[in-house]
């Protein structure tokens, strides 16, 4: 086992159990607060709960073990759990696409690092093909990681960057790339020098 898989095997095994925790302590609490005393108005917690479930699930299956082939729809499901001012905008592709495991895997953390990257707010779009995917951020103080770059194409700098909080996502996203043999890229487009650039898996 590579280091690169070592370490990505770690990650998948420790976010497993921490959902699973978490998820059943998440339960318990949607549980005691969706039933509400007869005639009570609703209440907030019930909301805060829902949300929390949402926000797991997606990061049960960014970080969790590859699974099954995932169609748009179930990443567009998925993408609920990003916070609420990010807006993901995928109407650019196919409504009837489906992407494989590992690169449904890689879209969902691509998601979570694009929103990372929006500390203000504002949209991802996702447009291309299931084999050749360009995501754009757009926002106030809109930024992708610092490093990103260096990331994508040095398996080596990614897993230093896994020991900084403050670049786990970054790295992660390029080490499921780098261990899937997926290519991620930075495009970056000369009309549009001042805004962040665009990422491209595959191609």
């Amino acid at each position: 086992m590579s280091g690169t898989d070592g370490a990505l095997r770690l990650i998948e095994l420790t976010s497993t159990r921490l959902c699973h925790d978490i998820s059943g302590m998440v339960g318990s609490l949607d549980h005691a607060l969706s039933a509400p005393a007869k005639g009570a108005a609703f209440d907030p917690g019930v909301a805060t709960a829902q949300a929390l479930t949402t926000r797991l699930e997606l990061r049960r299956a960014a970080w969790g073990p590859d699974g099954d082939p995932m169609a748009l729809a179930r990443i567009q499901h998925l993408a609920a759990g990003l916070p609420e001012q990010v807006t993901v905008d995928v109407s650019a592709l196919d409504q009837g696409t489906v992407f494989s495991a590992s690169t449904g895997r890689i879209v969902l953390n691509l998601l979570l690092l694009a929103a990372d990257s929006l500390p203000s707010g504002g949209t991802v779009v996702v447009a291309g093909e299931p084999d050749d995917l360009f995501v754009r951020i757009a926002g106030p103080a809109a930024a992708w990681s610092s490093g990103m770059a260096v990331c994508l194409s040095d398996e080596t700098e990614a897993r230093s960057a896994l020991t900084d909080g403050r670049s786990l996502q970054m790295a992660l996203t390029a080490l499921l790339a780098h261990a899937a043999g997926i290519r991620l890229s930075v495009v970056l487009s000369p009309a549009a020098r001042n805004e962040p650039a665009i990422l491209r898996l595959g191609g």
